[in-house]
């Protein structure tokens, strides 16, 4: 998530100057009321949270897409020092170790009528990587008002507020009316196929079909969106699916001195080109109709004119996101040539040459559909198309209704817990362990409620990753408010 750039500000500013004169101010809605503010009382049962996180974010639970490359110890350590922070927690509600990368709590509700909801997150993070960090990387420093470290937040800091709002609750007597699992998954970061989705298979053989979910996805987006008067709490409602694609041209080897006319690198590079100025078809999903919709009241007038009805400015608004990146990725399938490869020798023409097209599918679209046009666009090169590796790509996800129980009790949370933002549905790129529970579940709602700039961002698999106190207690009152809500 990035501020969106100057180029479309413009573009959408002349456009709506134009709708408004067209319109005769017909479509304008009200601005929103001034943004609210929190009563720091309502943080202080949290106080003294960031101590828990950081002894979390010393365990170097750093996962591996090879087993026997991981260091099992943390793995082994997390759940007995869950145990030592969450004491009145685990003495009280029942807890499950699912596989060996799986932790599974259920806490009962008092009216089985009810469908349960799931709230999951995960406990793995990626390596810290090669560039020199401020502060040791799992030394779950606190300094400058902030727990730092790898995972504090992504996304300790997220298992670490339903945890400590959970046990707030029942030191306070709380019993839910409806079941709540809490399902946390330790290698997210490489797939969760031995925690994520060995959670959902035991939750589908518990015969469990909950009413949604909620995982890590958006933030509260501090200053992303220039023209917005407030932060967005973006929940994402929607997932984009992945697959990988490969594409192979042959050709006649031999000494590059003496070239055919056309070689296995220059048809390949050919069918790149060809993709790349065939981008697929751009559309407003109901993700990005909503999204819009809801922003809304929070944007000047002229904005407000186009963001109201998207459907009625559709062109326009396809027109204006298709010019950046950023944005241009909220409205279509994505694909990027990745990787290119041929002769290992300067001087010897390839007998092959391989590409791979990272693809972003758009809900509402399929891994199938994608291989089959990209294979009608290239097949009069010759090229060759297939998935890489097999097994890996990921379907879009549905698109999940913001008139459901679930966004209601999330919205309300938010609300609460960040009266000074605004709450918006979002179409979230990235892939997270929510797509192992899709069959379980009526809807999916993605956002770690924690307010962001872009400089906070960087720290998310990069240097410095760190989580300020006041937003570990946030996120705990946010869960201690979904709870209490739903």
């Amino acid at each position: 998530m990035h501020p969106v750039p100057a180029s479309i500000l413009i573009l959408l500013g002349s456009l709506s100057i134009l709708v408004a004169v067209l319109s005769a101010r017909a479509l304008g809605t009200p601005r929103a009321p001034a943004p609210g503010t929190l009563d720091p009382a309502q943080l202080a049962p949290f106080t003294g949270l960031e101590e828990r996180l950081a002894a979390l974010v010393r365990l170097p639970t750093v996962s591996r897409f090879e087993a026997a490359q991981e260091d099992a110890a943390p793995f082994l350590d997390f759940p007995r020092e869950l145990e030592r922070q969450f004491p009145v927690l685990h003495a009280r509600l029942r807890r499950d170790a699912v596989g060996d990368r799986g932790l599974l709590y259920e806490w009962p509700g008092s009216d089985p009528s009810l469908s349960p909801a799931i709230l999951a997150a995960h406990y793995d993070v990626v390596p810290p990587g090669e560039i020199p960090w401020t502060r040791p990387p799992f030394s779950g420093d606190l300094a400058e008002g902030f727990v730092w470290g790898r995972g504090s937040q992504d996304t300790k800091v997220t298992l670490t507020g339903i945890l400590a709002a959970a046990e707030r609750l029942l030191e306070e007597g709380f019993r839910p009316t409806r079941t709540l699992y809490f399902a946390f998954g330790g290698d997210e970061e490489v797939g969760g196929a031995r925690g994520a989705a060995i959670l959902a298979r035991t939750l589908r053989e518990r015969g469990v079909r909950a009413s949604f979910l909620s995982d890590e996805g958006g933030i509260v987006a501090d200053g992303m969106l220039s023209f917005a008067d407030r932060p967005l709490a973006l929940v994402g409602i929607a997932e984009k699916g992945y697959v990988d694609v490969e594409l192979e041209a042959k050709g006649a080897g031999g000494h590059a001195s003496m070239p055919p006319r056309s070689t296995a690198a220059g048809t390949l590079a050919r069918a790149v080109a060809r993709l790349e100025s065939r981008p697929f078809p751009a559309r407003l999903t109901y993700t990005v109709k909503s999204f819009l919709s809801d922003l809304s009241p929070y944007v000047p007038f002229g904005f407000r004119l186009l963001f109201r009805s998207p459907g009625v400015s559709a062109l326009a608004l396809i027109k204006a996101f298709s010019a950046a990146p950023a944005t241009n990725a909220l409205i279509r399938t994505t694909q990027a040539a990745t990787m290119l490869s041929g002769s290992d020798k300067e001087n010897v023409l390839p007998d092959r040459a391989r590409a791979v097209i990272n693809v972003r599918i758009l809900p509402g679209e399929t891994v199938a559909g994608v291989l089959a046009r990209i294979s009608s666009i290239v097949a009069r090169d010759g090229v060759t198309v297939r998935q890489a590796h097999e097994g890996l790509a990921v379907e879009p996800l549905p698109e999940s209704p913001t008139d459901h129980e679930g966004y209601r009790a999330m919205r309300s949370a938010l609300e609460a817990s960040y009266p000074e933002a605004a709450v918006v549905p979002f179409l979230f790129s990235a892939g997270t362990d929510s797509k192992h529970y899709a069959d379980i579940v009526q809807a999916i709602y993605r956002i770690a409620p924690i307010r962001q700039t872009s400089r906070d961002l960087a720290g998310v698999h990069g240097p410095d990753e760190r989580i300020s106190f006041e937003n570990i207690r946030r996120c705990a009152l946010f869960y201690y408010k979904l709870m209490k809500g739903m």
